[in-house]
């Protein structure tokens, strides 16, 4: 039975991602701050006992990071960009320590490497943009590809908005139709890369399993939305009428008093999943209404 360490395994993905792994047939060892018997405990930065976990693991996953909706204060800014830089080093390091490394390492990214890219057609291929978010996506993949480990293959799983219940993206937008908020941000053009909670944490264990993907994919749908399109989604889901929307001063104002920054909700992303869909993913959910129905239900 193959064993993969899943660092960030208590966070909204990864604690799906856990659970379908064991369905799948693989041992979990979960590195995670504050552990319960069996977990591999670690500060997320600095070596320790939990590198022996590292040493004959087939595999190993990186979700960990401090949440990116946090107010982009200097601080904030910091401990979000550490928080990722620093567990991708630390895990580096133990490979790089390892006897036995594994032969495989999906590391977290997000979509956010690309920037406001308008109505263009976004692949792996195209190159990283600007702003805090860019910045940040692309710090961490630098942290994990500037070490050479020839045994151990290096996957950047460039997340999209992900829905599912209980966290992610769905709950606050839930949160906002459910009160009669739920119009489109801004002009509402922008795309949104969505991807259900099951299909980004199947495309995770397809990463481990499919020895061709190396480098980075794109985790999102096949089929991007714009975010006028997706919350019409979710009101029809939820049977709620028209719903004004929120003009892009209103999103300045919420941000400076502690809301998330508008370019999460205002950048525009046509992001396509080309490299899973040429290495033979198949997704359950495409369908965002029908995604939506049965997230509301």
């Amino acid at each position: 039975m193959a064993t993969v360490v899943v660092a960030g395994a208590t966070g909204f993905i990864g604690k799906r991602l856990c659970e379908l792994l064991k369905e799948e047939g693989w041992t979990v060892l979960r590195l995670v701050r504050e552990g319960q018997p069996g977990d591999l405990v670690w500060d997320g930065s600095s070596a320790g006992d939990w590198e022996e976990g590292m040493d004959g693991a087939d595999a190993v996953i990186n979700l960990a990071g401090a949440p990116i909706t946090l107010s982009w204060t200097d601080e904030n800014r910091k401990l979000i960009r550490d928080s990722r830089t620093q567990s991708a080093e630390a895990l580096a390091r133990a490979i790089l320590k390892a006897s036995s490394p594994p032969k495989v390492w999906v590391n977290s990214s997000a979509i956010g490497f690309y920037g406001d890219r308008g109505d263009e057609l976004v692949t792996e291929d195209t190159a990283a943009g600007t702003g805090f978010l860019s910045e940040i996506c692309v710090a961490w993949e630098e942290a994990a590809e500037r070490w050479e480990l020839p045994a151990t293959r290096l996957v950047l799983m460039r997340t999209g908005v992900v829905l599912g219940k209980g966290g992610g993206a769905f709950e606050p937008l839930l949160g906002l139709a459910k009160a009669f908020l739920g119009g489109a941000a801004g002009d509402g053009r922008q795309w949104m890369p969505w991807i259900s909670l099951e299909d980004l944490c199947r495309m995770y264990v397809f990463a481990l399993d499919e020895e061709r993907v190396n480098g980075p994919i794109n985790g999102v749908a096949p089929e991007p939305a714009r975010n006028v399109e997706l919350m019409a989604s979710l009101r029809k889901a939820l049977g709620r009428p028209w719903a004004p929307s929120a003009p892009e001063f209103a999103l300045n104002l919420a941000s400076k008093v502690g809301g998330p920054d508008p370019s999460m909700l205002l950048d525009s992303m046509r992001v396509v999943p080309r490299r899973a869909k040429s290495l033979g993913f198949t997704w359950k959910d495409k369908d965002l209404d029908v995604l939506l129905v049965s997230l509301v239900a």
